[in-house]
């Protein structure tokens, strides 16, 4: 089955899916018929996005039947969370980014330097971005999308238990280099924070308030890296240190 390509379904869905075959919402059935190029008895994968994955056979009529169903796998831990301040362009991109590197809760938040104001319909947009690059990387978990918060608000959130959490800063001699910082931790614990901030960085309030919620500064290089590599390459350091604790592949 692993070689197998993947469709993400919604769990609720999937309940009744032993008792009777599966209907195919539009854009599922002409990812499987139209781009995969299926025809009726082809298999497939099914995910649903919390840790299960199922074989399918495609039916006549847009229907699918599992075959199959293998256990549910547990969420990797520590938990990846992205603190995303939002930037002009290349949002998008940098949710599909995100996705592939493991990322499992993303909070996009509105900057005091932010210049865009995304509405409801840019919102469901992203969230079809997270669920085709899930789809396309072959995991089995769907990241968790927040609502927009101010930044102000989501920074001065309380330190989850078991949590640690990281503020990426430029132009700060000395803050220490985010890897040196995982490198040296004794205990993964059960959740990695980092914050990125938008074009033009970070406001003096919301270091203050970071600052004063237990944000730990973090640099990612002596290069000052744009808003959206910022947050892939944090991101593929937590990914990188997070497998080698826990020994994944």
């Amino acid at each position: 089955m692993a070689e197998l390509r993947r469709l993400l379904v919604d769990p609720g869905r999937l309940k009744q899916a032993n008792q009777q075959p599966v209907a195919l919402e539009r854009q599922e059935r002409h990812y499987l018929e139209r781009v995969l190029r299926l025809r009726p008895g082809a298999a497939f994968a099914v995910t649903d996005g919390c840790g299960r994955l199922y074989e399918a056979t495609l039916l006549d009529g847009g229907l699918a039947r599992l075959t199959s169903c293998g256990e549910q796998r547990p969420a990797a831990k520590p938990q990846l969370v992205l603190l995303l301040g939002l930037m002009r362009k290349e949002v998008e991109i940098t949710l599909r980014m995100a996705t592939e590197l493991g990322v499992d809760r993303i909070v996009p938040m509105q900057a005091e330097r932010s210049q865009t104001s995304p509405g409801e319909q840019r919102r469901e947009r992203w969230c079809a971005q997270l669920r085709e690059a899930s789809e396309q990387c072959e995991r089995l978990w769907l990241p968790r999308l927040e609502r927009v918060r101010p930044s102000t608000a989501a920074l001065a959130e309380p330190v989850p238990s078991g949590a640690q959490r990281w503020i990426g800063v430029t132009r700060h001699q000395d803050a220490p280099l985010l890897q040196d910082r995982l490198a040296g931790l004794a205990d993964a614990g059960e959740q990695w924070q980092i914050a990125c901030g938008p074009e033009g960085g970070w406001s003096p309030l919301e270091l203050e308030i970071a600052a004063a919620n237990h944000w730990q500064p973090v640099s990612l290089g002596p290069t000052v890296l744009r808003a959206s590599t910022a947050a892939v390459a944090a991101l593929s350091l937590l990914q990188h240190h997070r497998d080698q604790r826990t020994g994944r592949s």
